[in-house]
């Protein structure tokens, strides 16, 4: 009840929050506009009244964009930089309509400036009113208020992945009560409710029912294999809670993650895989372009710190500034990497190549600090210059772990369609350092295959935003 009743209270915080930020940037845009600055008046100045009256009907108008946005639907895990699309999406039509219902509105010309300014301060705070309470939520989910109570039906790769999730995210809201066992393809049949791997086992699937009444489940999760998609339906099918949520993860995660589009044969719903948006040259040439914007000014304005920290390494330990270190990029290609050297010259002469790993005797005095807030990958950005990576993508490996992962991991190498990059949608989601290359390689299947202009800018936004909350740089 209290996690039902705070979801609700949150809904109704942002639709309030929404109106009174529509009303402020409408207010706020008549001011301005009628203050004179910046631009002068050449005409008397309209009564407030009037506006006042027009204001309804801007917040109905953006109001209804935002519903056909999907704004009032909660989604956890999201950030203000996910959100920004589609309220600029929503608000940028909402005054577009506005406007057009200014024409036929004879009786009383509305300034477009007016306008244009409220379309302005309308995204401005309406994402900052957002992410206010989206942290206020966050928090209190942190510490145990308003929590889902989850239970993950199945004991795949795709279930452990997602109770590692949880657990690294507390401000998702869920606490992972247990797993629920497929008795028939799970292979723990005979297993009684005990601790398994990744955490409790609560019991099988036939006992469903029971499980979510006394353990009080709030969410079940299925992430069954595909051979046990009728036990799925059979499950969904007889179970007897209204009250509970239930979602379904494909078992093609990992294997299928780019978009899909929905045709008919016949009446029948058949879903066709769309091509790798970056093997069209101008989806490379955007790409390409968004680099060179990014990285030119940030070349330029970074130059003191690259003198200060190349000092720093050199005054810290014997050996050049700079690190070279053989990688492989888009085609398979192999480059030469630059990073601030965090380790000292004979890291790994005895050991030959290795990760770095927690409390890694093999760092210099600064070494360890340059890798937690990933400083010693400044000098990338010259490799982002010359073309031989981009800001965003895929981590590039070392030759001797690719030969590895190539035989073991599948579809490995499908990450080499595009430019290896300094940060990803991986190491967005925490997965970087020493952290199972298998999720790792998930995460940069999707990129490639969902990959988009908004999607990079959104990422380099979000790297510079967590630049020294990293837990897993070592």
């Amino acid at each position: 009840m209290i996690r039902q009743g705070l979801s609700r209270l949150f809904h109704y915080l942002n639709l309030a929050s929404d109106i009174l930020v529509v009303c402020a940037a409408f207010l706020g845009a008549y001011y301005l506009r009628f203050s004179g600055w910046p631009i002068p008046l050449k005409y008397d100045v309209p009564a407030l009244i009037l506006y006042l009256q027009a204001m309804p009907i801007v917040i109905g108008v953006a109001l209804i964009c935002f519903h056909y946005a999907g704004l009032f639907i909660q989604r956890r895990g999201i950030s203000g930089v996910d959100e920004f699309p589609r309220i600029f999406k929503a608000l940028t039509v909402a005054f577009i309509i506005v406007i057009g219902l200014s024409f036929f509105y004879r009786r009383v010309t509305y300034s477009r400036i007016v306008l244009f300014y409220a379309w302005g301060f309308s995204i401005v705070l309406t994402v900052l009113a957002r992410s206010l309470l989206r942290r206020i939520q966050v928090r209190l989910r942190r510490r145990g208020v308003g929590i889902s109570r989850l239970a993950l039906v199945g004991t795949t790769d795709t279930a452990y992945f997602i109770a590692d999730q949880v657990r690294r995210f507390p401000g998702l809201g869920y606490r992972l009560i247990g797993f629920v066992t497929d008795s028939e393809n799970s292979g723990l049949k005979d297993q009684s409710p005990g601790t398994g791997r990744g955490g409790r086992v609560l019991g099988s699937l036939d006992n469903l029912n029971e499980i979510i009444r006394q353990e009080r489940i709030d969410e079940v999760v299925f992430a069954l294999p595909a051979a046990a998609h009728a036990r799925t339906a059979e499950a969904l099918l007889t179970v007897q809670s209204a009250d509970v949520e239930f979602k379904i993860v494909s078992d093609l995660f990992g294997i299928i993650t780019n978009p899909m589009t929905m045709e008919e044969i016949y009446g029948i719903p058949v879903f066709a895989l769309q091509e790798v948006p970056l093997s069209k040259p101008l989806s490379r040439v955007l790409k390409r372009g968004l680099d060179l914007v990014c990285v030119i000014p940030a070349i330029i304005l970074l130059s003191p710190l690259f003198l200060v920290l190349g000092l720093a390494v050199k005054l810290s330990s014997p050996g050049p500034a700079f690190f070279r270190q053989e990688r492989v990029g888009r085609g398979n290609k192999a480059f030469t990497i630059f990073k601030f050297r965090s380790m000292r010259q004979d890291a790994e002469n005895s050991t030959g190549p290795v990760w770095a790993r927690k409390g890694d005797v093999r760092r210099t005095r600064i070494g360890g600090f340059l890798r937690k807030t990933s400083l010693d990958e400044l000098p990338q950005l010259f490799n982002v210059l010359k073309g031989e990576m981009s800001l965003v993508g895929p981590r590039p490996e070392r030759p001797h772990f690719v030969k590895q992962f190539e035989d073991t991991i599948p579809r490995y190498l499908d990450r080499h369609q595009v430019k290896a990059g300094i940060t990803g949608w991986a190491q967005i989601h925490g997965l970087r350092g020493n952290t199972p290359i298998e999720e790792r390689t998930k995460y940069d299947l999707w990129y490639v295959e969902n990959w988009s202009l908004a999607l990079d800018i959104k990422l380099i936004i979000q790297t510079v935003l967590d630049v020294f909350h990293h837990k897993e740089a070592y």
